[in-house]
């Protein structure tokens, strides 16, 4: 697969939110904030992380396009995400050190989970999930067939 990995831009909306629509949701802020995979001239996955705190990140969506899902994609794009989560967050505001510990948490979909134990992450407590993406699935109507689950990467000198 030749593909790239950058941030989307503007022209991109209309891909983007066909990929995330298909999962039943939107574009969380402005689309230069999701990093994108491209092969030609087509988005094949999305991801959106966000850094709460000194170091954690939490991963706000991903998603990889119909017809495009167990390609590799997805786990191309999550894995330039956890390996440098600095350079793929549009407004990381700590500094990235060699070694530094962090971590990247997400609200995994049950579907999902065998993805994100494959990449590493490990199911936590929702207490390590920031309090404002903990809310979400509570209202959620899908919570039910979602089945969503907390999960953890942790990088650096942890690992």
């Amino acid at each position: 697969m030749a593909a790239t990995i950058a941030f989307a831009q503007g022209q991109n909306e209309q891909q983007v939110m066909g990929i995330l629509g298909a999962y039943g949701m939107g574009i969380p802020g402005d689309v230069e904030e999701l990093l994108t995979v491209q092969e030609n001239e087509e988005i094949t996955a999305v991801a959106k992380i966000a850094e709460f705190a000194e170091g954690r990140f939490f991963l706000e969506v991903i998603g990889v396009k119909d017809g495009k899902r167990s390609q590799g994609a997805g786990k191309l794009l999550l894995g330039k995400i956890l390996a440098n989560p600095w350079e793929c967050c549009r407004y990381a505001f700590s500094e990235q050190e060699n070694n530094r510990d962090y971590t990247v948490s997400t609200l995994a979909r049950g579907y999902a989970l065998g993805f994100y134990e494959k990449m590493g992450f490990q199911a936590c407590t929702s207490a390590e999930i920031p309090e404002w993406y903990r809310d979400q699935c509570e209202e959620c109507p899908e919570r039910s067939t979602c089945e969503p689950m907390p999960m953890i990467y942790s990088g650096g000198e942890r690992k």
